[in-house]
C-alpha cells in the first residue's frame, strides 16, 4: 500500500511584501501527520516556490527572461528557507519522496542548475520534474499553466517565446507596486495579485483609493502601468509571434486618445472575456487528455522534447490533478464510458473576494488529497481543506 499526498501553489517565498505564504505551523504539523502514513509520497504540483515575484527578481528591473533565468542565484533559496525554516525542516525529515513539478512562477528552477542544486541540498528526498505519473494508479500530476494562453511557453520557429503573465508580473512588481506603496500600508501590497475574479481588481482598486483616501486615482495608475506594459518590445514581440494578426491591431490596444476611459474600457473588456472563457479551461485540457495523453506533450513546450515519447502518452489515466488556477476541486467525469477523475489542489495564497456591492474580504481556504493506493491499483481519495476567515480583513 501506497498514500500520496497532493498539495499546489503554496507559494512560499522570501519574506518580501510579495511574500503570501504565512501558514507554517499548519504545513508543519500536516507534514508530520502526513509523515505517518504507510508509504507516503507528496507531490507539489507546481508553484510551490515563489521565485517569480520574490525580491531578487524585483531588483533585476525589466530584464529579458533568459537574463533573468541566468541571474538568479542560490541565494534566493538560502532566503526562502532562513523566513521559513519549519517547512523545510519537516520537509527534509518527511520519510518518503517529494516531487517538484515545475509551474510558472518556479519556472527559473526547472532551468538553472544552481536554484535545483540549492534546494536539492536542503531536501535531499526532493526529485524536481515536469510532470507526475503513478503508473500502478494511473493518475498524472501536471501543473496546468501549460493550457492558459498568457502564462503558457510556446516554440515558434524553434525559438522558445516566454510567457506574457511572467513579463506582467515582473513589469507591475517594479513599476505598479512602486507606486502603489507610496500611498497604501505594505499589506495592502500584497491583496491586489489576489483578488478573485480578476476583473474584480478594479472594484477593488476604488475601494482602496476610497479608504486610504489617496491623492491619486489607483485604478488609473494601475490601467496606465499596464498599457505602458503592452508597449514594451517584450510584450510586443509576444503579441506578434503568439497572435500575428491580432498584433496589428495593437495600436488600438494602446491608443491614448480618450484617456483612461479607453485604456479601462479595453483592460475590461480583455479580462472579461478571458474570465468568461477560462472558467474551467483546466478541466477541459484534463478532458482532451485523458481522450488523448499525446494532446498534453503538444502543450508541453519549455518542460518536454516533443522528439521523445513518454511514458504519460501510452498509460491508462484514471485521474489528473493540477493546480495553477487556485480554485480546489474534485470532480468525477465520464470518458468514453468510463469514470475519471480531475482534482485541483487550489491554492496557500490568500483569495480577496467582493462580499457585498463595496465590501471586500481576504480568506484562506487550504486544500490538501491524500489517495490510498492499494498494491492491486485500487485507489482511495480522501480530500481536506482548511478555512480561515476573519471579520478583521474585511475591506
Amino acid at each position: 500500500m501506497k498514500h500520496v499526498i497532493f498539495i499546489s501553489d503554496t507559494h512560499i517565498g522570501d519574506g518580501s511584501s510579495k511574500d503570501d505564504f504565512n501558514q507554517d505551523e499548519v504545513m508543519e504539523s500536516l507534514v508530520l501527520d502526513w509523515s505517518t502514513l504507510e508509504n507516503p509520497e507528496l507531490v507539489i504540483v507546481g508553484d510551490g516556490l515563489e521565485l517569480l515575484e520574490s525580491d531578487a527578481v524585483r531588483k533585476l528591473g525589466v530584464t529579458g527572461f533568459w537574463e533573468t533565468v541566468d541571474l538568479i542565484d542560490r541565494t534566493l533559496i538560502d532566503k526562502i528557507v532562513s523566513v521559513h525554516p519549519k517547512v523545510f525542516k519537516s520537509l527534509a525529515n518527511f520519510p518518503g519522496k517529494i516531487w517538484y513539478v515545475v509551474g510558472n512562477h518556479d519556472y527559473y528552477l526547472w532551468k538553472n542548475r544552481s536554484l535545483q542544486q540549492a534546494l536539492k541540498e536542503y531536501l535531499p528526498n526532493l526529485e524536481i520534474v515536469p510532470y507526475y505519473l503513478n503508473t500502478q494508479a494511473g493518475i498524472l500530476a501536471v501543473h496546468g499553466n501549460q493550457f492558459d494562453s498568457i502564462n503558457k511557453f510556446k516554440e515558434v520557429d524553434g525559438e522558445l517565446v516566454p510567457p506574457l503573465g511572467d513579463f506582467i508580473a515582473r513589469y507591475m512588481m517594479v513599476n505598479f507596486d512602486e507606486s502603489l506603496r507610496s500611498y497604501v500600508p505594505e499589506e495592502v501590497l500584497r491583496d491586489y495579485d489576489n483578488v478573485r475574479p480578476v476583473l474584480d481588481v478594479f472594484d477593488w482598486l476604488e475601494k482602496i483609493s476610497q479608504l486610504y483616501e489617496t491623492s491619486v486615482d489607483l485604478m488609473k495608475v494601475w490601467v496606465d502601468n499596464f498599457l505602458e506594459m503592452m508597449k514594451h518590445e517584450e510584450a510586443k514581440s509576444w503579441m506578434k509571434k503568439n497572435y500575428p494578426a491580432l498584433s496589428k491591431l495593437s495600436i488600438l490596444f494602446l491608443n491614448r486618445t480618450g484617456g483612461i476611459r479607453l485604456g479601462e474600457f479595453i483592460v475590461r473588456t480583455v479580462m472579461k472575456v478571458r474570465n468568461l472563457r477560462k472558467t474551467d479551461y483546466l478541466k477541459k485540457a484534463a478532458m482532451k487528455i485523458f481522450v488523448n495523453p499525446s494532446w498534453m506533450k503538444k502543450n508541453m513546450d519549455g518542460y518536454l522534447d516533443k522528439r521523445k515519447t513518454y511514458d504519460f502518452e501510452h498509460s491508462a489515466l484514471n485521474g489528473i490533478v493540477m493546480g495553477h488556477n487556485h480554485k480546489p476541486s474534485f470532480d468525477v467525469l465520464k470518458i468514453k464510458g468510463e469514470l475519471k477523475f480531475y482534482l485541483n489542489c487550489g491554492s496557500w495564497k490568500p483569495v480577496v473576494e467582493r462580499r457585498g456591492r463595496n465590501m471586500f474580504q481576504r480568506y484562506f481556504e487550504i486544500f490538501y488529497a491524500i489517495t490510498k493506493i492499494e498494491s492491486d491499483g485500487e485507489i482511495e481519495i480522501i480530500t481536506g481543506s482548511i478555512n480561515k476567515l476573519r471579520k478583521s480583513q474585511i475591506i
